[in-house]
């Protein structure tokens, strides 16, 4: 999705990429904003970057 649609110089795709990976840190009325003006959803478990280990 990222690189796919560009405006003005912006990436849609990875800004909302970015909104839906960091849904948490978005206020409550940005959340309903994205949700019910944009349909943007937060991403799901399986959608999130895993945790890196260490090797250690």
């Amino acid at each position: 999705m990222a690189g796919e649609v560009v405006r003005q110089g912006e990436d849609l795709g990875r800004w909302v990429q970015s909104v839906r990976l960091g849904w948490d840190k978005l206020t409550g009325v940005q959340q309903w904003m994205c949700e019910q003006v944009l349909g943007i959803e937060p991403a799901t478990e399986d959608e999130k970057p895993k945790l890196r280990t260490s090797q250690a």
